[in-house]
């Protein structure tokens, strides 16, 4: 089992139940932050479904170099997690609109 593993079950209370369902690499930290990603997750907790968005870091003393989850991220459940997805064209139109109203690429 790995560290992570091990350091999740011994943070989870008993009874409650977890299953990861799937996972995803969204962005891998490039240069000073080569040991930086952020990774997406579908869970099952307790009956429900989250999604949970997190950076992951490998940590200095680390010689396995295995990425460990930071307390940085969100977990949504299905709706609050729909209503974002919902929001990601305006939130796009805003990012273009400051790009082009800031010169930048």
């Amino acid at each position: 089992m790995s560290l992570s593993a091990m350091c999740f079950r011994a943070l989870r209370p008993a009874g409650i139940q977890l299953r990861s369902v799937s996972l995803v690499d969204i962005h891998q930290g490039t240069g000073e932050r080569s040991g930086q990603l952020i990774r997406g997750q579908v869970k099952e907790f307790n009956g429900q479904v989250y999604i949970d968005v997190r950076r992951y870091f490998i940590p200095e003393d680390s010689r396995t170099k295995e990425f460990l989850p930071s307390k940085k991220g969100i977990s949504l459940n299905v709706d609050q997690f729909e209503a974002v997805a919902a929001a990601i064209p305006q939130i796009r139109e805003m990012i273009a609109d400051e790009k082009r109203e800031n010169g930048l690429h």
